[in-house]
């Protein structure tokens, strides 16, 4: 008996103290390290950090090793069990969880305090979450439902399963055992905060009165400050307005809590619950202001500053739909929002949609606008830049004096923010967005500028710059003395940039005559790039933000201006899915345009065979078979085999995902098996035919191969044009590459030799040279006088090219006929004029 008494006191007062003790600042630690995010539900237990982990290993260590002193020393104490279970959450706080997890089995196992045991098991299924082992978990909370446990035990165990609850967010469950848990709790063992948890769970889930009464056993529960702030912010939150007079009060008790002294560091918060009640009541324009004023308290609390520009983000994106603003603010959020939020992917792609959608915006007005000025004279264009350039200046200093008086009040007088203006913080606001988006063009004010001008004067009307705009009697703060003020406001008129010159000016005029298009080309590019930009807003308006109507303006608008586009046959499909979808007739016009005009399309064949995507998917697979089959016999240099497998299954399957790959395959099959004019020509029909295909810029480096070999060995043997006739002919003409002729000449000799030569089974091939001129070539003529023929026909004063207007004759060059083996010599040579000195010795005298 007295050794017993020995053994358990002496455990008890030295070794298991010492251990206790260690394993309460380690817990200690790890609760204060964590960041409770109270516009988020609490975490009921901390996570463990791996970090933080290591820099407690002494004490880890210190408290194994007095733990097991105990254990060695007296092993038939009863404190023995507890230095066990001290071991096991040792283990467990290091992830050595197979260690940690027989520990806590052996002292079930082998204890006979039933406590111990339970006090085991616990710890047991909490070392089973963190080792992401549920499913034993949930067995072992199924055991302890057959034992009888203390009361710590129970609120453990209650505290564990609901720890399981919102890791599975099953809320439900989660209120459930917190609600048990929380009475059988101390004061000091976390009563209060079981109760904020409970309360933040009812509000989250609608039930505002069960809510307010947990808030309420918060502020029973004797809390840390901290705790206490928040339980009466979320009791505003969710008081019962029944009345327009409880809609006032809940104003007053937020001014209340802006008012008293201990709240200083929590400004930023009560701002925005403030700016999310008025929100809730539908008032914006309180709600923008309070957010704003939310923005400029938070000085040390990145997350809190986050979620009011994302508040603010939000507003502007649902509400207003003042897009621009909205990116201004979303840039605003990802610059200072902490990567473990929740939504922080979600937020980061709204933020890339808003600034791809206000890029495009920019293209349209940015060259929109330069065209404009390409068409003034030179007298008013000269004028309109020098006052444009005097407007910016203008602007500039302003806004310098009004950051360095933000800046004083800022420094000076840190309570004096809640009086700022949400000019003030916009101008901050959007100088971020500007800096990440890095958008600065001269053309427009300064975006931080302009939204936070027309954000100020929406608020407060069109008001001079000035100190203490929104006071009625402009007086100085107090705390400013009046000689102080004057000689700040001295200081504030001395411009912080240099002397505007006669000479710096004419170089900024400079630099902005460069950016003008006044040539064809460049008026043609920038017309390019408006096109584009319409075709992706009105893609970011369907698919991002769907916003349907504006995606059909911008869709018609941009088939107006650019009637042919090269993106007409999507936009036409993308038209008649809108219309139909909002049940509007009008979708007959864009199918049956569709139809008529791009039947070969892949949208209109969608729209004849809803089918053809899939039908389209199986064909590609099959042919993908086959096209290995081919390939092999390539690779192996048996090139009619391959041939024949190439032919018949393009034969056999419709276009499909994989037809560019067989195509291009018989391309490289004529390169082996047929001359180089073959290859050439079918290198670059298959550039025409597939300019979105991955093989484009392989087929495009072979061209480019092909064509300096062949030039080299041109000049290299000195290549002469052969004088054997007997053999089959083409015939060429040659033209400027420019946009009409290239579709309204081939289109013209296609119906001449339908009406003149039916019989001839001739075709039509376009042919790339250098120096942007096309060749068309028509083949193949039988012999030299058949040729001849057809170029007299052709070149008859009623021939094809009577079809073209007078500029478009203007483009076309020469034409002649040729015999196959002279025309490999002239794509090698490329010298036109040595072929026509030939063509006319030995043609035109036939």
């Amino acid at each position: 008996m007295v050794a017993s008494v020995y053994h358990n006191t002496t455990a008890r007062y030295n070794a298991y103290f010492y251990a206790d003790m260690r394993m309460d600042e380690i817990k200690a630690a790890i609760r204060d390290s964590q960041e409770n995010n109270f516009n988020d539900i609490l975490q009921i237990y901390p996570k463990i950090d791996t970090a933080l982990i290591s820099s407690l290993d002494n004490q880890i260590e210190d408290c194994i090793k007095k733990s097991s002193i105990a254990i060695e020393r007296h092993p038939n104490s009863r404190w023995a069990d507890d230095s066990y279970i001290l071991i096991g959450q040792c283990r467990m706080y290091r992830q050595n969880f197979e260690d940690a997890i027989k520990t806590f089995k052996f002292v079930n196992t082998e204890s006979e305090d039933d406590e111990a045991r339970h006090r085991a098991l616990i710890q047991l299924m909490y070392t089973f979450i963190e080792a992401n082992q549920q499913n034993n978990a949930v067995a072992v909370s199924d055991f302890l439902k057959k034992e009888k446990l203390n009361n710590t035990n129970k609120a453990n165990l209650y505290l564990t399963r609901a720890y399981l609850a919102q890791l599975n967010e099953d809320y439900s469950n989660m209120v459930g055992n917190l609600l048990l848990a929380a009475p059988l709790l101390g004061n000091d063992e976390g009563r209060a905060r079981t109760y904020f948890i409970i309360g933040q769970l009812y509000q989250d889930l609608g039930f505002d009165a069960q809510a307010y009464q947990n808030y309420e056993e918060v502020l029973r529960s004797n809390p840390e400050y901290e705790l206490y702030f928040y339980a009466r912010l979320n009791m505003a939150q969710v008081y019962d307005l029944s009345r327009e007079n409880d809609t006032r009060k809940i104003r007053k008790y937020f001014k209340k809590l802006l008012k008293d002294k201990k709240n200083l560091e929590y400004k930023d918060k009560i701002y925005y619950e403030m700016a999310a009640f008025e929100q809730k009541q539908g008032n914006l324009d309180e709600a923008l202001e309070y957010y704003n004023l939310s923005v400029q308290a938070s000085l040390n609390n990145s997350r809190q500053k986050a979620y009011a520009y994302l508040a603010l983000g939000r507003i502007y994106y649902n509400d207003i739909k003042d897009y621009e603003l909205a990116k201004a603010y979303y840039d605003s959020t990802m610059t200072v929002l902490p990567q473990d939020e929740e939504e922080y992917n979600q937020i980061a792609e709204r933020q890339e949609v808003l600034a791809n959608f206000v890029d495009q915006l920019n293209i349209i007005q940015r060259q929109d606008s330069l065209l404009t000025l390409a068409q003034m004279d030179t007298v008013e264009l000269s004028t309109f830049l020098d006052q444009m350039i005097e407007e910016e200046d203008r602007l500039l200093a302003a806004q310098e004096k009004e950051n360095r008086r933000r800046n004083r009040l800022a420094s000076n007088n840190n309570s004096f923010n809640q009086f700022s203006s949400p000019f003030s913080q916009n101008t901050e606001t959007t100088a971020s967005a500007n800096a990440s988006s890095g958008e600065n063009w001269y053309f427009y004010t300064p975006s931080a500028v302009s939204i936070g001008r027309s954000e100020f004067v929406r608020k407060w009307g069109n008001r001079e710059l000035e100190d203490n705009w929104r006071r009625s009697e402009k007086t100085i703060e107090e705390n400013f003395a009046q000689d102080n003020a004057e000689a700040i406001e001295a200081a504030e008129d001395i411009p912080t940039t240099g002397p505007v010159t006669e000479s710096t000016t004419e170089s900024r005029k400079q630099e902005l005559y460069a950016d003008i298009p006044f040539t064809t080309e460049a008026q043609q590019e920038a017309l390019a790039s408006i096109e584009e930009a319409y075709y992706r807003l009105g893609g970011i308006y369907n698919f991002d933000l769907e916003e349907k109507p504006n995606a059909i303006e911008t869709f018609e608008t941009m088939m107006e201006r650019f009637p042919e586009s090269e993106y007409r046959p999507e936009v036409l499909y993308e038209l008649y899915l809108l219309y139909k979808e909002l049940g509007d007739n009008t979708y007959e016009r864009y199918r049956d345009e569709l139809l008529q005009k791009f039947p070969e399309s892949i949208y209109a064949k969608i729209i004849r065979n809803p089918n053809y995507r899939e039908e389209s998917t199986l064909a590609s697979e099959k042919l993908k078979k086959l096209y290995k089959s081919a390939y092999d016999l390539y690779d192996r240099g048996a090139y009619e085999e391959a041939e024949q497998i190439v032919t018949a299954s393009l034969s056999q399957y419709t276009e499909n995902d994989f037809t560019d790959n067989m195509k291009f395959l018989e391309v490289l099959i004529t390169g082996q098996t047929e001359d180089y004019y073959q290859y050439q020509l079918g290198l670059q029909n298959f550039m025409e035919e597939y300019p979105e295909s991955d093989l484009y810029a392989y087929a495009e480096e072979l061209l480019t191969k092909a064509q300096g070999f062949k030039e080299a060995e041109a000049k290299r043997r000195g290549a002469r044009y052969r004088e054997r006739f007997d053999q089959t002919h083409s015939f060429i003409i040659l033209y400027n590459n420019v946009q009409k002729i290239s579709t309204d000449l081939p289109k013209a000799i296609n119906e001449f030799n339908a009406q003149n030569f039916a019989d001839g089974n001739l075709t039509v091939a376009n042919l790339m040279l250098e120096g942007g001129k096309v060749m068309i070539i028509v083949e193949k003529f039988a012999g030299q006088e058949d040729a001849m023929s057809y170029y007299r026909k052709f070149t008859e004063e009623q021939g094809p090219l009577s079809k073209l207007s007078a500029s478009q004759k203007g483009e076309v060059g020469e034409s002649f006929i040729i015999t196959q083996d002279n025309l490999n010599i002239l794509l090698q040579t490329q010298d036109v004029d040595k072929y026509l000195l030939f063509f006319e010795k030995h043609y035109m005298a036939f």
